[in-house]
């Protein structure tokens, strides 16, 4: 997906270096900013005029207040801001990028095509404005010089999840299927919670009629689709709320539903540092860890858990069901899977790890029992 960008670097401005005695550009400037990162784009234009009216020739505020702008799809108002940015400093790329994504997102190609192509003769080992001309091509239906430009993009920045994507939606279209889904894939490498490239990758393996692998792809384009607004969400929360435990707990929830399971465990590790009796972030480490096959990590989690709140079904239940997977400590096993069963009784998950653990030590009658219990809570039999 395209991006709108912003000058930070290229540009030796007043606002950009923070100083002890701020100027009331750069106060006004850092409120923006604060602003734009929480969302609250009518708020940061508000405060991105008031830096221009102390400091009317920074292109970096002008470049900000149209990204701004162009987040609210007031797309007139943002091309005007670019317009100015260019007109203080001519020789930069990323204006005419912006301008380029508006157009595109206006549905005017032509000028698109034209931003994007001033971008890239002013900087042209930049690989945004590529996928920007690969993306105007494919929508015109060149898909071969699509494919040149997204090409060069990649070769650019090879770990451009975009560029990527885009390439294997053109192969889609050309029906060149075993490539698409090579790169498609190595899309997903680069971004495993890409909601667009598993969707790709389904329609790719529906048209296979491979059946079995579109049915796992388009299951976990499902799970991503519904969690995006819920990513959104969380990440937003710990950006406003950093100090809050419960929000990185959350966040981690999700991340792990995306299997991005670095983040998840950073989210979990970051909310016991600020809340170490938070039961809950305990377990959903070992879970994590649990997930990903790091069993012993698993048990020391989830016995923490366990050591701030004794009563926690749950953890209980699937420590029995590590060491049942490690076979080792089957005595430990059995006290857990008992334990978990007393605490929930009617769950038949429980009961179903207490009859394995029985079956591992040759306890016949107990396992017999527990299977019966199993199917009695059970909601699918």
């Amino acid at each position: 997906m395209l991006k709108y960008l912003t000058l930070f670097i290229l540009f030796s401005i007043s606002v950009s270096i923070a100083l002890s005695n701020p100027s009331p550009a750069e106060k006004h400037y850092k409120s923006a900013i604060a602003y734009h990162d929480f969302g609250e784009f009518e708020q940061a234009i508000s405060a991105y005029k008031k830096a221009i009216a102390f400091d009317p020739n920074s292109p970096i505020l002008y470049n900000k207040l149209g990204v701004a702008y162009s987040e609210l799809k007031q797309y007139d108002a943002a091309l005007n801001a670019y317009q100015k940015a260019l007109a203080l400093s001519p020789m930069t790329a990323e204006p005419h990028y912006n301008i380029g994504v508006v157009y595109l997102k206006k549905g005017t190609l032509l000028r698109a095509a034209e931003a994007f192509k001033q971008a890239i003769a002013v900087d042209t080992e930049w690989g945004e404005p590529y996928v920007g001309l690969g993306e105007v091509h494919s929508k015109q239906g060149e898909f071969e010089r699509a494919v040149d430009a997204y090409k060069k993009a990649t070769h650019l920045d090879p770990k451009s999840t975009g560029a990527t994507l885009g390439l294997g939606k053109v192969y889609v279209k050309q029906g060149r299927l075993d490539a698409a889904i090579t790169v498609i894939k190595r899309a997903i490498e680069l971004q495993v919670d890409n909601t667009e490239a598993h969707y790709q990758l389904a329609r790719i393996y529906i048209k296979r009629g491979e059946k079995e692998k579109a049915a796992t792809a388009m299951a976990f384009f499902k799970v991503l689709r519904q969690t995006d607004p819920l990513l959104e969400k969380a990440e937003m929360w710990v950006k406003k709320h950093p100090d809050d435990a419960r929000g990185y707990n959350n966040l981690g929830i999700v991340y792990l539903a995306r299997h991005r399971f670095a983040d998840a465990v950073a989210n979990y590790k970051h909310a016991i540092s600020l809340a170490p009796d938070l039961a809950t972030a305990h377990y959903n480490l070992g879970h994590a860890y649990h997930k990903h096959g790091k069993v012993d990590l698993a048990i020391a989690a989830y016995q923490q858990a366990l050591v701030i709140n004794t009563d926690l079904a749950i953890a209980h239940n699937n420590i029995a069901v590590c060491y049942t997977e490690l076979k080792v400590d089957l005595d430990k096993a059995l006290s857990h899977a008992r334990t978990a069963v007393r605490l929930a009784p009617t769950d038949g998950n429980y009961w179903d790890t207490l009859s394995q653990v029985c079956d591992a030590l040759g306890l016949e009658n107990e396992a017999r029992q527990a299977r019966e219990k199993r199917k009695e809570y059970s909601n699918d039999e």
